[in-house]
């Protein structure tokens, strides 16, 4: 435990690694002179030897280096194939070797339009970018990042002795051979194939059965028990346990040695190897052991959601659960049945305590959680280990004869049953979504996990948990302890497209467009990004809407929003209302409950302190230009000015400058359109005066937004000026003299 919260301290607070290894030295000679302080300071000890481990771990790579003064590296480059990610949209993991001649060992995500073969060296001109990670959206790190420009070219190297990637990909061609259009959950079951889990995550999510659709540790334990049973029909106990270690150990570095499947087999590990030598270890010491591995390894791993969910699910089962007899001999004299209807109690018991302790992570990290995984586990754990076995046999066993087709005919069988209990499952009403926890809260909550796993393994209650309970109760209930969003404008860094909230320290809110929807894309960008912030930030309701326009980069993001959200009230133009998409949400029933207000000409708002004035377009303007007629509108508060200005472009300006000049001028300004040469005149940036201009586009766009000429105007009239193109923005509120 001590290891763990060094490791957590150095990650938080950052202290510098020599100070910490005087520290260190200190304790340990202290160790040597105070005998009977030793306790004491070996936990100091090993709490400053996790924060040295992981300062030691995160020291910057060759490429973190050489990205603090650049934005971008394209150079050539020899990497090698490690993983497929998506092969929808040509995504994959790489190590890179070498970068302009120099020798590396880094691992990147590779953009490539060409099929790549996992296992296999290759050769091209990358362009490498940092990995960026939204200052306010983002909670976890992003990877650096490559794309293939040209001269991709295959190398021949010496085979290595295992090669596991190459070994994966004809394994999951065996399934496919095999089974065809059914081989996705098997390729995602025994293998963790992440292109082949969408098709059933939702389901699988929503009836808290998601765990059996991985290789987790429940896997390799029912792996254990079969392959113990064959291997010690053919060999002496030891060998049979040696040769399984080797054999599970092969199949984890299929698995890339995700954090489960590595507990998992290191628990297994240290279990067998107790047992030689005649140490018995028992399930709260196996569990630290292999986390004291895991983390000096890897400490970074501490902070990943899997390994948390599956200690803690393990914990739970070890050190949580009672033992309990819930049907004695004297009620049910049938020992057979009494075991069976004892054993289905210990289960349901097991799957409510596991599900309502892994809840507060879900929670926090996925926004999420179901208990419907407490009725779900009951037929799905049996389920997924026939599937199990039956999809191993599959694998291993010759294909086209009568033998393998039996096989494969049960494992359809099976198939079908598991997506029916599933289909059923999910739609039973034990489920949350879009609702978050902050870290105070996960903290309340974990403190009420623990009371109540401290109070279910004595089965009676005590005193001692009451304070421990109540402060968790404040932590997670209290509204002082939510996570509410600082005030000010927040311009969400969307790509190509707009996205702006302002929050007021009342608690209002005013939303400016909703961000992209693209084409290919399977959701908007607001669903994958913006309402998981808003439910962490606790914000439900929406109370000003402003939809600048109906193009799918301003309005993309509406039906989920509407959907997910409360908004009360929608500034519209009257263009807007007659658009065949406003027609269709009219249809969809999306516009239900929402006050909409149609802006043909200019008009002012009151929201509490702020207020609202539209300038364009008025009932003079006439334009075919959906750009043209984007709303533009100024906010005041705290005598601060902010104009939004969506996509209006030079013509509309002309009219603004021609009907509104003494409107215009603001102390902050959305540039139009993106900064498109279209936009932002000179005369227009001129009347606005503004001390800042934020522009809203994506790093490196296929435009070339912004254009030199309004970021000329922008530099001749403007103190300062913002993108998004670097992650999101947030300006606070200020009272301006």
């Amino acid at each position: 435990m001590a290891w763990c919260v060094g490791i957590g301290i150095a990650r938080f607070l950052d202290p510098p690694f020599r100070p910490l290894l005087g520290l260190g030295a200190l304790l340990l000679a202290a160790a040597v002179v105070l005998k009977n302080a030793r306790p004491v300071l070996a936990l100091l000890l090993c709490l400053v030897l996790g924060a040295l481990r992981w300062n030691a771990a995160n020291e910057p790579s060759a490429l973190d280096v050489v990205f603090r003064a650049k934005r971008h590296i394209q150079q050539d480059a020899e990497f090698t194939v490690t993983k497929l990610l998506s092969r929808e949209a040509g995504i994959y993991e790489i190590r890179l070797e070498e970068l302009a001649g120099v020798k590396l060992r880094e691992p990147l995500s590779l953009f490539s339009e060409e099929e790549l073969m996992p296992g296999q060296a290759y050769t091209a001109l990358l362009e490498v970018l940092p990995g960026k990670q939204d200052p306010i959206l983002d909670m976890f790190p992003a990877r650096h990042r490559a794309y293939v420009r040209q001269s991709l070219t295959p190398v021949d190297k010496p085979p290595r002795m295992f090669p596991v990637a190459l070994w994966r990909v004809r394994l999951l061609k065996n399934l496919d051979d095999k089974l065809g259009a059914d081989s996705e959950f098997a390729k995602a079951f025994l293998f963790s194939d992440t292109s082949a889990k969408g098709q059933y995550r939702d389901q699988l999510t929503r009836s808290g059965m998601i765990h059996l659709i991985v290789v987790s540790g429940l896997h390799i334990w029912f792996i254990y028990g079969i392959c113990m049973v064959l291997l010690n029909a053919l060999f002496p106990k030891r060998a049979a346990e040696l040769t399984f270690l080797v054999l599970i150990a092969f199949y984890a570095a299929l698995n890339h040695w995700s954090p489960p499947v590595t507990r998992a087999i290191l628990m297994i590990g240290l279990m067998i190897l107790g047992r030689w030598r005649s140490i018995p270890l028992g399930g709260a010491q196996l569990l630290a052991l292999s986390l004291l591995i895991i983390t000096a390894v890897s400490p970074e791993q501490l902070f990943n959601i899997g390994l948390q969910l599956s200690y803690l699910c393990i914990g739970v089962i070890i050190l949580g659960l009672p033992k309990i007899v819930w049907i004695s001999e004297q009620r049910l004299p049938s020992d057979a049945l009494r075991g069976r209807l004892n054993r289905f109690f210990d289960l349901l018991l097991m799957n409510l305590v596991v599900g309502l302790a892994v809840l507060p992570l879900t929670l926090h990290y996925l926004g999420t959680a179901s208990l419907n995984g407490i009725l779900g586990n009951l037929l799905g754990i049996p389920l997924s280990g026939a599937l199990l076995t039956v999809s191993f046999i599959v694998l291993l066993i010759p294909g086209g004869n009568w033998l393998c087709n039996i096989y494969i005919a049960s494992y359809r069988l099976l198939l079908c049953a598991f997506n029916r209990w599933t289909e059923f499952v999910a739609r039973l009403p034990l489920w949350l979504e879009n609702t978050w926890i902050s870290g105070l809260q996960l903290f309340g909550a974990m403190l009420l996990v623990v009371s109540m796993l401290y109070l279910l393994r004595r089965l009676e209650f005590s005193w001692k948990v009451l304070p421990v309970a109540v402060l968790g109760l404040a932590l997670l209930f209290l509204p002082q302890f939510r996570s509410k969003p600082e005030g000010g404008i927040y311009l969400f860094a969307c790509g190509t497209g707009d996205c702006i909230l302002a929050s007021f320290p009342g608690g209002e809110t005013l939303l400016v467009d909703t961000g992209p929807k693209f084409h290919n894309a399977e959701k908007s960008w607001a669903a994958g990004k913006l309402l998981p912030w808003l439910a962490r930030k606790n914000i439900c309701r929406i109370d000003w809407m402003v939809l600048t326009h109906l193009d799918s980069d301003h309005s993309g993001g509406f039906p989920d929003l509407a959907k997910a959200l409360s908004i009360n009230n929608l500034a519209v133009t009257d263009e807007t209302i007659q658009d065949p998409k406003w027609v269709e949400w009219s249809e969809s029933g999306w516009l239900d409950g929402i006050r909409v207000h149609t802006i043909s000409d200019t008009i002012s708002y009151r929201m509490g302190e702020a207020r609202l004035k539209f300038l364009h377009p008025d009932r003079d303007y006439f334009t075919e230009s959906s750009n043209s007629a984007s709303l533009v509108f100024r906010l005041d508060y705290l005598n601060t000015s902010y104009l939004f200005t969506g996509d209006a472009d030079i013509d509309a300006e002309a009219h603004l400058l021609a009907s509104y000049p003494e409107e215009l001028k603001a102390d902050f300004l959305k540039a139009g359109h993106h900064g498109s040469r279209s936009s932002s005149s000179q005369e227009f940036v001129r009347a606005v005066m503004p001390d800042e201009v934020w522009i809203t586009v994506s790093d490196r766009n296929q435009w070339g937004f912004p254009h030199p000429e309004p970021l000329n105007a922008f530099r001749r009239y403007a103190r300062r000026i913002s993108s998004t193109s670097s992650g999101s923005i947030h300006q606070p509120f200020a009272q301006k003299d």
